[in-house]
C-alpha cells in the first residue's frame, strides 16, 4: 500500500468511497474546492485502487483535518489509523504548532481514533450538524505539535 497526494483526477473514486461510507457525504464541488495550495490531500492506494483518503489544510501554524475516509469493505484494518498518521506527520513538516478537527458526536469509532493519537476534546459547536433525527454537536479535538516561538 502507498500514500500519495490526491488531485482533481481522483474526484469520482473519491465520491464512490465518500457516497458509500458517509451518511452525510461531500459533494463534487466541495471536493473540488479544496484542492489548492493551502491544502494538502493524500489517498491510500493499493495497486492504483484508492482505498481511503484524507483532506487537511494548513494556515499559518495550524492544521485542521477536514475529512478522513476509508472504503467500507476497507474499515476495521488499520487503513484509518495510517492516513491520520500521515496526516500529523504531514503537519510537522509544514511546521504547524497544532492539529486540528471536529467530529459528530455520535461517531465514537472516529472519537476512539482521534483520542488514541493523542487528539483531546478542545470544545463544542452545540447543534452544528443535521442529521436524520435533528441537530447534532461538534466535538472540536486538538493535538499539540509543538510549542510555538
Amino acid at each position: 500500500m502507498l500514500i500519495k497526494p490526491l488531485s482533481i483526477v481522483d474526484i469520482p473514486d473519491l465520491l464512490t468511497i465518500e457516497t458509500a461510507a458517509n451518511p452525510y457525504p461531500w459533494t463534487e464541488g466541495v471536493f473540488k474546492s479544496c484542492f489548492g495550495s493551502q491544502y494538502f490531500n493524500f489517498g491510500i492506494f493499493d495497486n492504483e485502487q484508492l482505498l481511503g483518503f484524507y483532506f487537511g489544510q494548513f494556515i499559518t501554524v495550524e492544521s485542521q483535518l477536514f475529512n478522513i475516509c476509508v472504503s467500507r469493505d476497507q474499515q476495521g484494518k488499520g487503513l484509518g489509523g495510517k492516513l491520520l498518521a500521515h496526516f500529523i506527520s504531514q503537519s510537522e513538516l509544514r511546521d504547524a504548532t497544532e492539529a486540528w478537527l471536529e467530529v459528530r458526536a455520535s461517531n465514537h469509532s472516529a472519537i476512539h481514533l482521534y483520542s488514541k493519537f493523542g487528539f483531546i476534546e478542545a470544545g463544542v459547536r452545540p447543534n452544528y450538524y443535521s442529521s436524520t433525527s435533528g441537530k447534532e454537536d461538534a466535538l472540536m479535538m486538538c493535538l499539540p505539535l509543538r510549542f510555538s516561538n
